[in-house]
């Protein structure tokens, strides 16, 4: 890769202005109300109206001329963006519904209601297994109420894909992101077979320090693990915005004079528990929100969403909006995963203040790390034959509880073989994106050595990437690191490596 990593964009005709313009419009209405009900601002997830002041964008005649304008790289990210909206529209009242109801539900808990989303970091933090487990029993109750509203959601979204010329809605997403889901599906088969040993190992040691037969383990006690209250008190709350205020600074970013970024730490009663980044107008108004909790987990999350905010609050105000606002999300997960990838580093540890180092944690991430990597893995697997079937019902959640606890050892909860589903297979871009992720990381360590986060020269490196927006793939900017494309098996061998001690 050229040390000037931003270049002009990829040359094209002028397009269609006013669509773009409009469909800039629709993504920025539409982030906001994302934006206000999950910072718990709004109840209701308000999406019909836009949907319907933009509905001519999403015309039956207007996405079939856009899918047949594929022939460039910004004709692409338009049909994709055009197809899935016209989708998302088509199930918009469905899934207002799902939203709202799960918004207002409340899981009835010691003596009180607690909010549906607050119950799920109960379940976590909960030391005793008897009171984990129930508690966990009745949140899967109130999510099995909505199961036939997300049936009827998934059964719409598929009816249109085939209605659009495609076979199936795994045809419909496979064409339209380019991501060749059969071959990475093989490489997540062989990087469940080259992890199993390691994980299993991993696994039992985890459970029996908090006294959890491995055979009886269910994923309520998996979620207690990987909350991990041992570590907490090595990431205090009061922490939390100093720590990453100053992994910014040694990039040379001041965030407090990015006037693009907007940082939402406000507690609310119906605030999303984890954070989130909501690019309402890219790169002029991004939102980073979180209700700082402190603990590793809490870390975790504020520093992965940062990283998608600041490749939002640096990309280049001049691209075109298929380059600042589609394109292939990959790539922003890969930036998020730098950044929160960077907490297991000992020497990140040793520069930022107020945080200890212990090479027990060093174990812990890698095992959390190694448990996504193969939650993805399987719910990619799961989600090809639940998209492929023609029976969306109860049959495919003893499947979904087959294949999920086939790759983490636990017991699977059924009910959730809906609700752990999002639209258009994201699970790939996170696995891309993981992919993608070992590639920079070792740029910026070949580049800027191990402490590449104190340096200002890495911080102006990533900048130039993140103007780009999203118009290179996760293909095309492994290549401008110097790779021949993305290499699944750098990231096997990274999973699989001692943590670092």
């Amino acid at each position: 890769m050229t040390d000037k990593a931003s270049e002009s964009h990829e040359s094209r005709d002028d397009g269609n202005p006013r669509y773009e313009l409009e469909a800039e419009g629709f993504l920025s209405e539409l982030d906001e109300q994302y934006y206000l009900n999950g910072a718990g601002l709004q109840e209701k997830l308000e999406l019909s109206p836009i949907y319907k002041k933009y509905r001519h964008l999403f015309s039956r005649g207007v996405v079939e001329d856009l899918l047949g304008g594929r022939e460039t790289k910004a004709g692409r990210y338009l049909a994709h963006f055009a197809a899935f909206q016209y989708l998302g529209g088509s199930a918009g009242a469905l899934t207002e519904q799902i939203a709202e109801a799960e918004t207002a539900a409340v899981v009835e808990w010691d003596g009180r209601s607690v909010p549906y989303r607050q119950a799920w970091v109960l379940v976590g933090g909960e030391a005793d297994r008897a009171r984990r487990l129930e508690l966990h029993e009745r949140i899967l109750a109130v999510l099995e109420r909505q199961n036939q509203r997300r049936l009827a959601r998934l059964e719409q979204l598929h009816g249109e894909a085939k209605s659009l010329g495609f076979g199936d809605y795994v045809r419909f997403c496979d064409d339209l992101t380019g991501f060749n889901l059969d071959r990475l599906a093989a490489e997540m088969t062989v990087l469940l077979a080259e992890t199993k040993a390691c994980w299993q190992e991993e696994l039992a040691r985890a459970l029996e320090d908090k006294g959890v037969p491995s055979g009886e383990a269910d994923v309520a006690d998996l979620r207690h693990v990987l909350v991990a209250p041992e570590f907490d008190s090595r990431f205090p709350k009061a922490q939390l915005i100093p720590s990453l205020t100053q992994t910014l600074a040694g990039l040379g970013i001041d965030m407090a004079t990015q006037p693009n970024l907007h940082l939402d730490i406000e507690e609310r009663p119906l605030k999303s528990p984890r954070a989130f980044c909501s690019p309402i107008r890219v790169p002029g108004d991004v939102r980073l929100v979180i209700m700082p909790q402190g603990g590793q987990d809490d870390y975790s999350t504020l520093f992965h969403e940062a990283g998608h905010a600041q490749h939002f609050v640096n990309t280049d105000a001049s691209a075109p909006f298929p380059y600042r606002c589609l394109g292939d999300n990959s790539v922003t997960e890969s930036y998020a995963f730098v950044f929160n990838l960077v907490l297991q580093s000992r020497d990140w540890a040793e520069y930022v203040s107020g945080i200890d180092w212990c090479p027990e944690y060093a174990r812990f991430s890698r095992f959390r790390q190694l448990h996504y990597l193969r939650r993805y893995a399987a719910k990619l697997c799961y989600e090809r034959e639940l998209h492929a079937s023609e029976a969306l019902g109860s049959d495919l959640s003893g499947r979904y509880a087959e294949v999920l606890g086939g790759a983490l050892g636990v017991r699977i909860a059924p009910a959730a073989y809906l609700s752990d589903v999002d639209d258009g297979f994201y699970c790939a871009c996170y696995l891309r994106g993981w992919m993608l992720e070992v590639h920079l990381r070792r740029a910026l360590v070949d580049r800027f050595g191990r402490r590449w986060f104190a340096s200002s020269e890495a911080g102006d490196f990533l900048k130039g990437l993140w103007a780009l927006g999203q118009e290179l793939t996760a293909e095309e900017l492994a290549q401008r690191l110097g790779y021949s494309g993305l290499d699944a098996d750098l990231l096997i061998a990274d999973l699989i490596a001692p943590p670092e001690a």
